[in-house]
């Protein structure tokens, strides 16, 4: 399995706004949203940017003149997106074509990039745009050293409203720490979704319910606290829903018009690993904004 680490201190990177970004690209109209955006974080923040588009072989079709034509094609795409690149004022690039299964190729440039963020996209089935396989947004999240940026809206305003989705435990506070420093003019929410214990047994349901909401609040106020100081606690603005995170957090999303939902995963291993978290997963797949899924490991 596929685990790459940073040979550089990752705390830096929740500190302050990416350096490097690599962009994970089919070179078709399906990433367009996510090369726009790419490319908007990478002159905001003065980042360089180096796009990838991993050619796999296994998936490729067995007659030789197909995969010629195929990798023809993709060098002759290179050249061009290079070309495209070269004319935007400004902006530090390079693009990559290399052989490999695609979450492992993109992860390895990332790597050897001392990249701080991947950007790829998902298409209307959910496939992600840059890359040929189902899974294969769900493996770079899960697996890589870096946060992975899920793109869907056509612009994102980077001082608009974003909304950080939070369990409250250590492994949301990287994604904490990443919403207030990579995106410091934004509004910030922090949206906590809560089930209170034996609510069905409760006399009064109703009030049952509104004091978890009270306890959810204030749990919600003392984990911003203890991971970004008391200096900031004003800065989130803090909702809380009891029921399903991910209907819940949609209806957030679309009331509000949100342009970035951040999560974060957790330090797993084994099977767990491998299902990633089925919340993490969902709200990549059904949260209508762009979603930025912050490894625990960060921390």
């Amino acid at each position: 399995m596929l685990n790459l680490s940073r040979d550089m201190g990752s705390e830096a990177i929740v500190h302050r706004p990416p350096r490097h970004i690599v962009l994970a690209t089919d070179f078709t109209a399906r990433c367009d949203r996510a090369q726009d955006r790419a490319v908007q974080l990478a002159l905001e923040w003065n980042a360089s940017l180096t796009a990838v588009h991993a050619i796999d072989d296994v998936r490729l079709m067995a007659d030789s003149r197909s995969r010629f034509a195929y990798r023809r094609a993709a060098r002759r795409n290179m050249a061009r997106l290079r070309e495209e690149f070269a004319g935007i004022e400004g902006l530090r690039s390079s693009v990559h074509v290399e052989k490999g299964l695609p979450a492992t190729v993109v992860q390895t440039l990332a790597t050897r990039e001392r990249a701080d963020l991947i950007v790829t996209g998902l298409t209307g089935s959910k496939i992600p745009c840059a890359l040929p396989f189902d899974n294969t947004v769900s493996a770079l999240a899960r697996l890589s050293p870096v946060p992975v940026l899920v793109v869907k809206k056509r612009v994102m305003d980077t001082g608009a409203r974003m909304l950080l989705a939070s369990d409250l435990t250590a492994s949301s506070r990287p994604a904490l720490q990443v919403a207030l420093h990579w995106f410091s003019d934004a509004q910030h929410g922090l949206f906590h979704a809560f089930d209170p214990p034996y609510r069905m047994w409760a006399d009064e349901k109703a009030d049952y319910v509104r004091q978890a909401e009270t306890f959810a609040i204030d749990e919600c106020a003392r984990f911003i606290t203890e991971t970004i100081g008391a200096r900031v606690p004003d800065r989130f603005e803090i909702n809380v829903k009891c029921g399903d995170v991910v209907e819940a957090l949609q209806l957030l999303v679309d009331e509000g018009d949100v342009d970035l939902v951040i999560t974060g995963t957790h330090a797993r291993s084994g099977m767990m690993n491998m299902l990633l978290g089925s919340v993490a997963s969902r709200i990549m797949n059904e949260i209508r904004s762009d979603v930025l899924v912050v490894p625990s490991s960060l921390r």
